[in-house]
């Protein structure tokens, strides 16, 4: 069975018992997503059965919304305020029943001072110290001791780095090595700070020294496990400044050898599999997506990886594949009730997909929801697409009418008043 059949297909009966394995064992999330796959399922002679099986969908939110409510309060008493709100909104997306509302607002009230306290704290400048403890969070132990023996002029470097100075934080770094054993013509006891400077000169265009320096790390950290995710950074930059240069076959080979370092990781397979699209690379592009589409599971799927492979489907001409993989990211959304949340880059392909098969209704409807979504600087646009899809088929003029104007209101550039124009014509406004 594939993986796109496993997460989407199923009869009725195994999925509601998938639903209720997970649920014995307290996995909530994966098992509310195994009922309303058996619910997609269903038919109308399951009445009673189907009825449990929303039952348990409901139990299932109730509980995991409380779950939230309970991670709020411990993260308030971290100190964490940001994620705590954070969880306070998780829990009223998951389940909006008026005993979850209630205690949500109850926490927000007695958060707010709390929060408030933090924002201003948040907003002071951190110092250097704190800022180094900030990024330092980011490295391994291994990384972190050999910077900690490395002279302050490192530290310098790291501070240049995160202002932006590229060109300031190469010197630095340069003359720590000089000034430490790392200089040795020996095999050096420290390698992390060549993955630094590689990366630093990279950020400041000296990308023949970049690949040096990145190159050095990638050398002498193989075999150490624990590096591994880090060599992976420094093949992907390396992949980035090959094919700036279109050198493209050694960019592949960086992303190649990338999937031998961290073999079971899905997002470097992914990579891996979007270069390939777009070198035009299709069937090795699917090969690489399928594989991090096994690799990462159906408990918490990777739904860009589904689109991934959507995406590289329409550009094989396999309009029926496409349209089948992109829907899934739409109604995973849906499911999820995170209909302002839906992906872009999954919804604007297949909207156009809709249009081609005379479906105006349900390409105006994606539209519209990205109007109203997270993607703001987009949302001219949106409406727009909303606008002229939802005349195209003959809607409300008045619904039309309320897209149109929003889209006035968002109009900036004299290309967006062109548009204007452009859309009224359409529309015999």
């Amino acid at each position: 069975m594939s993986f796109f059949t496993k997460l989407m297909g199923g009869t009725f009966e195994s999925n509601r018992d998938e639903g209720d394995e997970h649920l014995a064992e307290g996995r909530l999330g994966e098992a509310k997503m195994a009922y309303e796959r058996a619910l997609r399922k269903a038919d109308r002679s399951e009445g009673a059965a189907v009825q449990a099986v929303r039952d348990r969908i409901v139990k299932c939110r109730r509980e995991l919304a409380f779950k939230r409510l309970e991670e709020a309060d411990a993260l308030v008493a971290a100190g964490e305020m940001e994620d705590a709100r954070d969880r306070l909104k998780d829990a009223i997306e998951i389940c909006d029943e008026p005993e979850i509302a209630a205690a949500v607002e109850a926490r927000r009230k007695r958060y707010e001072a709390d929060i408030a306290r933090q924002l201003v704290s948040d907003a002071a400048e951190m110092t250097e110290d704190e800022l180094i403890a900030v990024i330092a969070g980011t490295w391994t132990d291994a990384q972190a001791d050999e910077y900690a023996a490395l002279p302050d002029c490192f530290r310098d470097a790291v501070l240049a780095g995160h202002d932006g100075d590229h060109a300031n934080a190469v010197l630095l770094m340069e003359r720590a090595i000089a000034e430490s054993d790392t200089a040795s013509d020996e095999k050096p006891e420290h390698y992390y700070v060549y993955l630094e400077l590689g990366l630093a000169k990279a950020r400041a265009g000296l990308y023949d020294s970049a690949i040096e320096a990145l190159g050095r790390f990638v050398e002498e950290s193989e075999g150490d496990e624990e590096a591994a995710e880090k060599r992976v950074t420094a093949l992907a930059a390396l992949s980035r400044i090959h094919a700036k240069a279109e050198r493209f076959d050694e960019a592949e080979q960086a992303l190649v050898e990338a999937t031998r370092s961290l073999p079971a990781n899905h997002t470097v397979w992914a990579g891996l599999g979007i270069f390939r699209r777009d070198m035009k690379k299709h069937d090795e592009a699917i090969a690489a997506l399928e594989k991090a589409a096994v690799l990462m599971g159906t408990m918490r799927p990777d739904f860009s990886v589904v689109r991934e492979l959507g995406i590289t489907y329409l550009a094989m001409g396999k309009k029926a594949e496409a349209e089948e993989h992109l829907f899934a990211v739409i109604e995973h959304s849906a499911s999820l009730g995170e209909h302002e949340q839906i992906d872009p880059l999954a919804a604007i392909p297949l909207a156009k997909l809709y249009e081609d098969q005379g479906k105006l209704d349900k390409a105006a409807s994606l539209y519209r929801h990205l109007a109203v979504g997270h993607d703001v600087a987009n949302h001219f646009a949106y409406n727009v697409e909303a606008a002229r899809l939802l005349g195209a088929g003959g809607e409300d003029r008045e619904l039309v009418q309320r897209y149109v104007a929003r889209a006035e209101e968002l109009a900036k550039s004299d290309a967006e008043a062109a548009a204007l124009v452009k859309l009224r014509a359409a529309l015999g406004a």
